[in-house]
């Protein structure tokens, strides 16, 4: 994603997402998508999140092998604990951001296959 077409498909693809809490600007700071949250949606997420983690571990030299603990000391895991928030309200704000973050990195949210197949394995709380 280093030339400048790539660049425009990144944008355009953020253009066609509507988003809620901010914009496709230098300033917004999108919290969630105006888009339905569906199985197919978390399903896609899930393993969108997947393939990040083992591509970071082949990068960081671990190879297939990625390690059964999670680095802590970062500002995730201070994103991830914030005080006073409850397991109900972090489970429904991780599955709002699935669609920015999807919409983000160029990826489709969803596709009917994947509606299909996780309909009844992810449950959407929103």
């Amino acid at each position: 994603m280093s030339g400048p077409a790539s660049r425009r498909g990144f944008l355009r693809g953020l253009t066609t997402l509507p988003l809620i809490g901010g914009g496709v600007t230098l300033i917004g700071q999108p919290t969630h998508a105006a888009t339905p949250i569906t199985p197919g949606l978390l399903a896609t997420y899930s393993n969108w999140l997947y393939h990040e983690r083992m591509y970071l571990m082949h990068a960081s030299g671990w190879g297939g092998r990625a390690p059964g603990s999670v680095p802590c000391v970062t500002p995730a895991d201070d994103f991830h604990h914030q005080d006073g928030q409850d397991l109900e309200t972090a489970m429904r704000q991780t599955q709002q951001r699935a669609a920015v973050i999807l919409a983000a990195a160029g990826c489709l949210l969803t596709d009917a296959a994947a509606e299909k197949q996780w309909a009844s394995a992810f449950h959407p709380m929103a």
